[in-house]
């Protein structure tokens, strides 16, 4: 692994500066947050036919030591006085792997790329259609739209659970400009004057997320010259696109978009494993392949609540470096002082 080579201080990098522990509010809806997290997907294993060999007996154990476990992480937050998202994430990944459930969100994952692979012709069409001067500003929305599709916050688990996350009405609501925080006149300056010439997507979600908000947009960087890197999760964490699911999932989109397979045929869109196992991103630990690839990028895309708000937020780069998501999650909402669902567009130009 290594440090990511984009960033302006390596040596004093920090994945956050949001100490949950500051906030006993928050601490305690982050700890209940995780705690009730074996709750939502006990029967989706089944269900989705993941659970394997003696899941009853390895469930129950699971459970035991899940709970102890978390149980011992919050007594050494509440006596150390700090605790960040990230030591929660990992901990719940490392226990669901250990007992053979690494990734309880391949069925959903599976089925939302398949539903959203079929809408996606549709997406292109609108594009196409859509006058060149304004077709920067529906990417925008679609990415805004896109990263509804989120199952690690309540609100966005109740509405997916509702059957609520629906891209073509959520793209029809994305909240009017200006946003929270709309740096989308900068953004969309240089995109129009393809300003860049590669980047490096950090990409989130599978499902809308990927295959109707980031790729119709990377497909239209890449169409106007500009070389695009996706960077996939490597391991699973919720429902987030690893690179394992994205690769095929390409190969599916070109076979339906013929500019899209010349794209990734000519090297023009290409993916590489992050490196990452959680829903952000520790550029304290990216994979050599990725930092390889972003050696020479000029723009990096920080897409998602988890990798570009959560953390990263106060971090400094050697490139262009674009921030966007929606704020999802209520506790995260209150940290950054902003609304449920609020949209965070934000651009910094390298030094």
């Amino acid at each position: 692994m290594a440090v990511f080579c984009q960033l302006m201080h390596p040596d004093q990098y920090r994945v956050s500066n949001w100490n949950v522990m500051d906030d006993p509010e928050i601490a305690a809806y982050w700890l209940n947050l995780f705690a009730t997290f074996p709750e939502r997907f006990d029967r989706q294993l089944v269900e989705d036919n993941l659970a394997g060999e003696n899941f009853g007996e390895r469930w129950r154990a699971f459970r035991v030591d899940y709970d102890r476990e978390l149980a011992a992480l919050q007594a050494e937050a509440e006596k150390a006085g700090v605790l960040q998202t990230i030591d929660l994430t990992r901990f719940r990944q490392r226990l669901v792997s250990k007992y053979g459930f690494p990734d309880p969100y391949e069925g959903i994952k599976r089925r939302e790329n398949r539903l959203a692979a079929e809408l996606y012709p549709r997406i292109v069409a609108q594009l196409q259609a859509t006058p060149p001067s304004d077709r920067w500003d529906l990417l925008l929305r679609g990415i805004l739209a896109g990263n509804m599709f989120d199952l690690g916050s309540p609100d966005t688990i109740a509405m997916y659970q509702r059957g609520e996350v629906d891209f073509l009405r959520i793209l029809a609501n994305v909240p009017p400009r200006p946003w929270f925080v709309d740096h989308a006149d900068a953004v969309r300056e240089r995109l129009a004057r393809n300003a860049w010439r590669k980047a490096m997507f950090f990409v989130d979600n599978a499902g809308t997320d990927i295959v109707l908000g980031i790729l119709p947009l990377a497909r239209q960087m890449a169409l106007c010259g500009t070389r695009v890197v996706l960077a996939p999760n490597s391991k699973p964490a919720l429902n987030d696109i690893t690179l394992a699911e994205l690769d095929p999932l390409l190969d599916d989109l070109s076979g339906r978009d013929p500019a899209l397979r010349k794209l990734v045929t000519g090297g023009m869109l290409t993916t590489v494993a992050s490196g990452g196992d959680t829903p952000l991103i520790d550029l304290g630990q990216v994979s050599e392949e990725c930092n390889a690839a972003a050696a020479d990028i000029d723009l990096l895309v920080l897409e998602g609540m988890g990798r570009g708000v959560e953390s990263n937020w106060t971090e400094k780069f050697k490139c262009d470096v674009w921030r966007v998501a929606l704020l999802k999650d209520r506790a995260v909402v209150k940290w950054m002082r902003a609304r449920l669902f609020d949209p965070v567009c934000r651009f910094d130009a390298k030094p």
